[in-house]
């Protein structure tokens, strides 16, 4: 094999087809339908990211898919997975709003709405110490916040522009509109205890007095997660059966949420499947980002189990969902 040739070498929708249906015995009712989807969303896309509940063996393509497997069955799995993408996209723009509010509400309330005084490392945590590979060194989060912060103060977007011309300074609760979920959930993360736990106590609706340590842990783990699901389904990833090792739940946390046992949970069970984000949200006091989310897979599911209603056990599993939980 030379430089230029791979493994991997590009195929035509024709080429695509076939090795779909005489190499590897994919039932294909509609050839037309297949290759406008083909063409349209990708070989990549749709069959390596779908085929695995279709093959005899999805470690091994070359055994082939399951002798009753079909093309459209794999595509309405996709159909499905995308528009669960949009629902977690759509409900965790309601999550983002309503945290963008409280922190901007709190910072001005607890520290100050002058960006002189509420952009200061003293008011935060430092964070742990990590290697920035752009600036080609060591750093505290909370001096990439700061310099985060202050960027956006001197945007010449609007209002950013606006307030700074108009009234000499960016107030936290048109800061926030800068910010990425990613920032934002950084700025919420650095906060110290007061300031951390009026957040906490505004998005889970329990007073101060009642917060415990168990709660500040799983809202702080829940953020990664939301961080984690927004990103890839902003990206196109895979929703019915995501999962994450790194962006999860920890034991104490999972069994918390979904009462998982200890044995479950070293399986994978609670961690980060769509069922963790799902039952996450129904844990805030502000319901919109949940009931949208449960409104939205009750419909995707729905409709695909209309036509395959065999898949029931196999799509809840992977989602880590009960079917009560969803209506179904």
């Amino acid at each position: 094999m030379t430089k230029y040739e791979t493994d991997k070498p590009f195929k035509t929708i024709d080429e695509q087809i076939n090795i779909l249906a005489n190499e590897r015995n994919l039932k294909i009712p509609n050839i037309e339908s297949a290759k406008v989807a083909l063409s349209r969303y990708g070989y990549y896309e749709i069959i390596n990211g779908y085929k695995d509940n279709f093959m005899i063996d999805s470690k091994n393509d070359d055994l082939g898919f399951k002798p009753h497997a079909d093309f459209e069955h794999i595509y309405s799995l996709f159909s499905m997975d995308q528009e669960l993408r949009n629902w977690v996209i759509d409900s965790l723009e309601f999550f983002e709003a309503n945290l963008r509010q409280v922190v901007a509400y709190v910072i001005a309330n607890n520290i100050s709405e002058h960006q002189d005084k509420y952009i200061n490392r003293r008011k935060y945590n430092t964070g742990r110490k990590y290697y920035k590979s752009k600036a080609h060194k060591y750093v505290y989060p909370v001096d990439d916040l700061m310099w985060t912060l202050t960027r956006a103060t001197k945007s010449q977007k609007e209002p950013f522009n606006h307030y700074r011309t108009n009234h000499g300074n960016v107030p936290p609760w048109i800061i926030v509109k800068q910010l990425s979920l990613g920032n934002l959930i950084w700025w919420t993360r650095l906060l110290k205890r007061k300031e951390k736990d009026a957040v906490i106590s505004a998005m889970l609706g329990i007073p101060i007095p009642l917060l415990n340590n168990s709660q500040r842990t799983l809202f702080g783990e829940f953020l990664d997660v939301c961080l984690n699901y927004r990103n890839t389904a902003a990206h196109g990833g895979r929703i019915y059966n995501h999962y994450s090792s790194k962006h999860r739940l920890s034991f104490e946390s999972a069994k918390m949420v979904l009462d998982v046992s200890n044995a479950d949970y070293r399986n994978g069970k609670g961690q980060s499947r769509l069922g963790v984000l799902f039952n996450c949200l129904r844990l805030l006091s502000n319901q919109e980002p949940f009931i949208f989310l449960k409104s939205g897979i009750n419909v995707s599911v729905k409709k695909y189990l209309k036509t395959y209603p065999e898949d029931l056990d196999f799509i809840l599993s992977q989602m880590e969902l009960e079917k009560d939980s969803i209506d179904i």
